[in-house]
């Protein structure tokens, strides 16, 4: 199996995976307020933990650059203009993802840099911890979100007659599922396009054709 394949499965279960797992374990603050979830993030016996979901965030940015670097490849070799919109769209999707975790992260960084008696060198008010942490989150569920989603739209129209009808329609549906990504729900069914498409990359056919 070409080594390519194999980096761009590996990454599409990677950044589906990371991705979940990263969000479910950093209890960064969102959706409605509540001073409680800032304490809790901002804790010191979950900083290491906090940190770490940055970590595995940003490694499954590098899985979705790799996924990203395959899909290019399932647009026709002449069709520049869509070649270039989907690269270009997917990456700024990916750097939004990797500032995002930066965001989110970096709260924990500074109060853990910070030190003082229990972690309270720095007192910051709930409320402007939880407004980084929106802002984080919507770098991850908004544009981030959003870029990858435009990309696999163009993906979608430019691999017309290049694959199978079923990847261009479930691609579709990942897509617009992506620009969505704000409403919370529909951004997890991206991550499981990008584990599914991942596993299927990893188990296909070699022809070409078919991935």
């Amino acid at each position: 199996m070409p080594r390519a394949r194999v980096a761009a499965g590996v990454g599409g279960v990677a950044f589906g995976v990371l991705t979940l797992v990263s969000i479910m374990i950093s209890k960064a603050p969102g959706g409605g307020f509540n001073p409680s979830d800032a304490a809790d993030y901002l804790a010191k016996g979950h900083r290491v933990v906090a940190i770490l979901s940055a970590y595995l965030g940003w490694i499954g940015v590098l899985g979705l650059i790799c996924l990203l670097a395959r899909l290019r490849e399932l647009l026709a070799p002449g069709d520049t203009w869509a070649r270039n919109v989907f690269w270009g769209t997917g990456l700024a999707g990916a750097a939004s993802f990797a500032v995002g975790w930066g965001v989110i992260g970096g709260q924990v960084v500074a109060h853990l840099e910070a030190g003082g008696s229990g972690g309270t060198a720095i007192s910051i008010a709930p409320d402007v911890t939880y407004l980084l942490s929106e802002v984080g989150v919507v770098f991850i569920f908004g544009s981030g979100a959003t870029m990858l989603g435009l990309a696999l739209i163009t993906l979608m129209i430019g691999a017309r007659g290049m694959v199978p009808a079923w990847l261009r329609w479930s691609t579709l549906v990942a897509g617009l599922c992506g620009v969505a990504g704000l409403a919370f729900f529909p951004f997890f069914l991206l991550l499981l396009w990008a584990a599914a498409i991942g596993v299927w990359l990893l188990t296909a056919a070699a022809d070409p054709a078919a991935a």
